[in-house]
């Protein structure tokens, strides 16, 4: 993972939303994929930044409010690549965890779980 990546808005999501033109010209559309974030934390998540593995840029900020303990968010992701860097961060700017999370792949899981020490996949209802 990429753990320099700048926190600009250049409207990223509108770019990888687009319409890809392949060498030989064929259109290909961005695949929509949705990850759940669950936070299993003892605290309230803040920011939370999910982008391709392959950007240099976190992107806009994917929650609107606070994510308390228990909750859980729905992320959109429309691209042409399964791994992403996950980046949350609580109330008091504490990365969780620490540096982030890379390469997830969101073609195998569609659930993601922040805790305090670490984020793994896990199953909940």
């Amino acid at each position: 993972m990429n753990c320099h990546k700048l926190f600009i808005n250049l409207g990223l999501g509108t770019l990888i939303a687009l319409p890809m033109v392949l060498a030989n010209g064929e259109m290909v559309l961005a695949q929509r994929r949705v990850l759940i974030i669950h936070n299993h934390t003892e605290g309230n998540i803040t920011d939370l930044y999910v982008s391709p593995d392959w950007s240099r840029y976190w992107g806009e900020d994917q929650l609107y409010g606070t994510l308390k303990p228990g909750d859980s968010a729905t992320v959109v992701l429309t691209g042409d690549t399964c791994l992403y860097d996950i980046l949350a961060r609580d109330i008091n700017g504490n990365e969780v965890p620490p540096g982030g999370f890379g390469e997830f792949n969101v073609c195998d899981n569609d659930r993601f779980a922040l805790t305090d020490n670490t984020m793994r996949v896990v199953q909940w209802p």
